[in-house]
C-alpha cells in the first residue's frame, strides 16, 4: 500500500466518492456504514461505453472525469507479435489479412513502479495509451483483452492498512452520477497520484492493490453502472459497463492463470508452468468456417524456422483481437490432449498470438499429452 497527500485544488459538489466493499477483504471489515460524501472535481467529458462483441458503441455516458493526462504513456509505441498468425485446415496453413488492432509484443514488458511500492499494471496501461476520445470498439475491446491479467489499484480514504487491522469499513472511492455509480480503478501509481492531485481535501489516501478478477466481480456482484479505469488521465482513459464485464468474466478463467503467466516478465519455468496450466484450464482455438474464403479448420502458426504450433488463446477476446473474423471455440484440456497426440508433426502451440505470446513445445506439455494417454486407456 501507498499513503498519498492531496494539494487543495477547487472541486465541485455535483459528484461524490463513499465507502465501498472492496473485493477480497473479510466480510466483517466491509460492513457498509453510513455513506461518507466528498467533493470531487467534474469535467463534463464523454467517455464512450463499450456494449459488447459485434455490438455498436453505446450511448455516451458524462464520466466525471478530469483532463489531466497521465504523464508520457501516450507516447510508448506497441510492436507487432511474432510468429506470425496463420490458419490451418484440420492443419493446411494460409496467410491472414492484416490486423485490425495493433497487437502487443511478443514479449511482456518489464515491471515498473512509478510510485514506489506499487508495481503497475503495464499491459493494461500501454493498451490505453493506444485509446483517444470517441474510441472505436475494436480498440476498447483491445483494452479490455489486456485487462484479463495482473492488478488494478483501489483509493482508500485515509490508511487502508489501519482501517484493515482496526476493523474499520474500507473508504473506497466511488463516483455517483444520478442514478449511475462507477467503481474506480487504477492501472500505475502515476494515475492515481494524477486523481489525487485533483482533489481539494488534503488528507491521506492510500491503495490496495486487488487481482482484475476481484475487482470486476465486485462491480458485478456491487450493483455498479460499471468501472472508470484512470479516470484522471485523459484521454486514455476507459468506462467498462457492468454487462460488459460480466460477459468477459462468464468466458474466463476465474483465476486468470494461462494470461497472467504470458503477460509477466519471463521466467526459466515459464514455459513448464503454462504447460501445466493448460492440462487443468479450458483455452479457446480459432476457427473459421470458410465464409471469408479461408479454409475451414483450425488456426496454426508458423515460425521463421518451419516449426508449426497450434494457436491457442486463453480468452475469446484474444480471437477477436487478430481481426480475421474467426470464431472463438471453446477448447477443453482433453481436447487438446487429442489434438497434440493425434498430430505428432505440430511442434507445440502458441499462447495468445496478439501478443504477449508464448511458444510452448511439446517438450513442456508433458502434462497435456499424459491427458491422451489416459483417455487411450479408457
Amino acid at each position: 500500500m501507498a499513503l498519498f497527500s492531496r494539494r487543495k485544488k477547487t472541486a465541485d459538489p455535483s459528484t461524490v466518492e463513499e465507502d465501498a466493499p472492496v473485493p477480497g477483504a473479510p466480510v466483517e471489515d466491509i460492513a457498509a456504514p453510513e455513506p461518507v460524501e466528498e467533493a470531487v472535481p467534474t469535467v463534463g467529458i464523454s467517455v464512450q461505453a463499450f456494449r459488447g462483441v459485434g455490438a455498436d458503441a453505446g450511448p455516451e455516458i458524462a464520466a466525471p472525469v478530469d483532463e489531466r493526462a497521465a504523464g508520457s504513456d501516450a507516447d510508448r509505441p506497441v510492436a507487432q507479435a511474432a510468429p506470425r498468425p496463420r490458419r490451418e485446415a484440420t492443419v493446411n496453413v494460409v496467410e491472414t489479412e492484416k490486423p485490425r488492432l495493433p497487437l502487443a509484443s511478443a514479449l511482456p514488458p518489464e515491471d515498473t513502479h512509478t510510485i514506489e511500492g506499487l508495481k503497475d499494471n503495464v499491459l493494461l496501461r500501454e493498451a490505453l495509451a493506444e485509446i483517444a476520445e470517441g474510441a472505436s470498439n475494436e480498440e476498447l475491446l483491445g483494452v479490455m483483452r489486456q485487462s484479463m491479467q495482473g492488478h488494478l489499484y483501489l483509493r482508500v480514504h485515509g490508511d487502508a492498512s489501519e482501517q484493515i487491522n482496526s476493523g474499520q469499513s474500507l473508504s473506497v472511492a466511488v463516483i455517483r452520477e444520478d442514478e449511475k455509480s462507477f467503481l474506480l480503478a487504477f492501472t500505475s501509481g502515476a494515475a492515481l497520484r494524477a486523481a489525487v492531485e485533483t482533489e481539494e481535501d488534503p488528507s491521506a489516501t492510500s491503495a490496495m492493490a486487488q487481482p482484475v478478477a476481484l475487482i470486476y466481480q465486485q462491480v458485478i456482484d456491487g450493483g455498479f453502472t460499471g468501472i472508470i479505469i484512470d479516470n484522471a488521465s485523459a484521454p486514455h482513459r476507459v468506462v467498462f459497463p457492468t454487462e460488459l464485464l460480466q460477459q468477459a468474466m462468464s468466458q474466463s478463467d476465474p483465476a486468470m492463470a494461462i494470461k497472467g503467466l504470458v503477460s509477466a516478465p519471463r521466467q526459466p519455468d515459464t514455459a513448464a508452468r503454462v504447460g501445466e496450466a493448460l492440462a487443468k484450464t479450458k483455452v479457446w482455438v480459432a476457427v473459421s468456417d470458410g465464409s471469408t474464403g479461408a479454409p475451414v479448420g483450425i488456426a496454426e502458426a508458423h515460425t521463421a524456422d518451419g516449426k508449426r504450433f497450434l494457436q491457442v488463446f486463453s480468452h475469446p477476446l484474444e480471437v477477436v483481437a487478430l481481426g480475421r473474423n474467426d470464431r472463438p471455440m471453446p477448447f477443453e484440456p482433453e481436447q487438446l490432449a487429442k489434438v497434440l497426440s493425434s498430430h505428432t508433426e505440430l511442434d507445440g502451440v502458441v499462447v495468445d498470438s496478439a501478443g504477449p505470446s508464448l511458444a510452448v513445445e511439446r517438450d513442456a506439455l508433458g502434462p497435456v499429452l499424459v491427458l491422451a494417454v489416459d483417455l487411450g486407456d479408457d
